[in-house]
């Protein structure tokens, strides 16, 4: 008798998420998991995707998100499952939503005008179960949270009976389903603590089999103490260690990554498990060029848009105006740039920023993909009167965008073996773009940071096998993360997949515009249930709240 399933996605090209090349393939799910792959003729099926010329991976997995209020406020997550996100990994940096109590509220990831109804970490899973995520979760437990909840806003080590308090919410958070610890050692109130306190906390991860999640004291000139600090923290607990949107901020660093890559190396090499995520782009933050370029009152910093050009355009019009704006911007770009914020935010050189886009038809169109200063020394101008013209020339069709990462550091941390891919975003959503659980500047990764890598950084630029590139993005990364069932396609795999078209694949968000869908991909399943089909979102939410296998 022929096979029967709920889905049947047939003549599809499969990766199947662990490394090896693709092969031709049905897939049948059946009760939200993958029951056959193979040649499945006969089989029939409540639902059929002809998969014909199109390619089969696993959903991916996100493992650096700051989805812990969105997906409760927002659970339809449209801009993860646009893109092909089937997993979110929340509590990250430091900061999760729980425990949550009156000592730790409106921390930096916990805005005004956001409010849930938990407070402990087990009324947190409890509120995500509850509101039926579009995709799934897994949560780490947020060390300056744990903090906060016991120290308040001291800026001092914990005392041994603090440190004992801070055990036990570590503990009933991992006892309760959360992943790991994550760390945020860039910012209050995670930059007071010592070694021996993540070191101390490390060990109660450790006993659950769970990981150490390090935004790491510095990615700017302390890149190099700060990996060494995560390293010792492994080292000296026995926990994993997992450092976070691995990057090297500021020309001054550019080169770093060669000596990062061997202390992890070293590391691994004599036993500690070191692990490492990465952007897809060149750039985080302070990415469209206007807000790292002009003061805040002038680019409109929290508003990359039309209006912010339109604004620009009309006060660089006005001869006064623009002396004024003149005079700003260069004592900017002059400044000593000091700690993380101001190396990422803000621009040191006229060869960081880089045209994106111009008008149709534009002048100016052999300009774009080039340097504001490289055109200006082809043309003999000064930059910033350069940068100025074409933003009166283009107005709202001018994009440009600040590059703070070197392209020979980026490509070699994207090509370790150790090394997986993440979006470091929040889902949220076109019409939910002003919403206050939008914690960050919009940034096109948070539509677009898969299709990116498979096309832009696997496809055209050749800095990863496709085959490995879907390996960074799916089956490594739930691997890292104690998915046991999710990130390959195999019998028994949750039926979290994507079907998409290579040759039809483009970004959609640009810096200018950075909420828009990509195109290309035509369904994305979580738990075999339609989360996107025939290229649109469907609305459905068939996500779970994925707790550790050790809780």
């Amino acid at each position: 008798m022929p096979a029967s399933f709920d889905t049947l996605i047939r003549g599809g090209r499969v990766i199947d998420g662990t490394g090896n090349p693709w092969q031709r393939a049905d897939i049948g799910i059946a009760g939200g998991k993958v029951s056959a792959v193979g040649a499945l003729t006969g089989a029939t099926a409540r639902r059929t995707i002809d998969a014909a010329n199109r390619w089969i991976v696993p959903g991916f997995v996100d493992v650096h998100t700051h989805s812990d209020f969105s997906l409760i406020l927002n659970p339809t997550a449209e801009s993860h499952l646009g893109q092909g996100i089937t997993t979110d990994v929340i509590g990250n940096c430091g900061f999760s939503a729980f425990p949550r109590t009156p000592n730790n509220r409106r921390l930096m990831l916990d805005p005004e005008g956001v409010d849930g109804s938990w407070s402990s970490t087990p009324e947190y899973f409890a509120a995500l179960r509850a509101a039926r995520p579009g995709c799934n979760v897994v949560a780490l437990v947020g060390h300056s949270t744990i903090r906060q909840a016991v120290l308040g806003k001291a800026e001092r080590p914990a005392t041994a009976a603090e440190l004992q308090q801070m055990r036990e919410l570590v503990r009933e958070a991992m006892s309760s389903g959360a992943v790991g610890l994550s760390t945020g050692l860039d910012y209050v109130p995670g930059k007071f603590a010592e070694l021996t306190e993540f070191v101390e906390l490390s060990k109660v991860v450790a006993e659950f089999g769970g990981l150490y999640v390090s935004h790491v004291r510095g990615l700017t000139d302390t890149i190099l103490p700060a990996v060494d600090e995560a390293i010792a923290i492994g080292e000296r607990s026995g926990v994993p260690v997992q450092i976070s949107h691995m990057t090297v901020f500021g020309r001054a660093n550019w080169g770093l990554s060669e000596d990062v890559i061997q202390r992890i190396d070293a590391a691994r090499a004599r036993g500690v498990d070191v692990t490492a995520d990465v952007f897809a782009y060149p750039t985080a933050g302070s990415s469209w060029g206007p807000r790292a370029v002009f003061p805040e009152d002038v680019s409109l910093y929290l508003r990359p848009s039309d209006e912010a050009l339109r604004s620009m355009r009309t006060q660089l019009q006005d001869p006064k105006r623009r002396a004024e704006i003149r005079r700003s911007v260069d004592e900017r770009r002059t400044m000593a740039k000091k700690g993380f914020y101001q190396e990422m935010r803000i621009f040191g050189s006229w060869s960081e920023i880089f045209v994106e886009g111009v008008g149709a038809g534009s002048a100016n169109a052999a300009l774009v993909g080039r340097s504001v200063a490289s055109i200006a020394a082809d043309r003999k101008v000064d930059p910033a009167e350069l940068y100025f013209d074409l933003i009166v020339e283009e107005g709202e069709a001018f994009s440009s965008v600040h590059i703070q990462i070197s392209e020979n550091d980026h490509k070699a941390f994207i090509e370790q073996p150790w090394m997986m891919f993440s979006t470091d975003t929040v889902t949220t959503s076109p019409e939910r773009a002003g919403d206050p659980f939008n914690v960050f500047q919009a940034h096109p990764g948070n539509y677009a940071t898969y299709p990116r890598v498979l096309k832009r950084l696997a496809l055209e630029r050749g800095w990863l096998r496709l085959e490995d590139a879907v390996r960074k993005c799916t089956s490594f990364p739930a691997q890292r993360f104690g998915l046991r069932d999710r990130g390959f396609v195999g019998v028994g795999a949750a039926a979290d997949l994507v079907v998409l078209d290579l040759d039809g694949l483009t970004e959609g968000a640009s810096w200018l515009h950075p909420h828009r869908y990509p195109t290309g991909i035509d369904h994305v399943l979580v738990n075999g249930v339609s989360a996107l089909s025939r290229g649109r979102l469907t609305g459905e939410r068939a996500g779970q709240a994925l707790a550790s296998p050790a809780a």
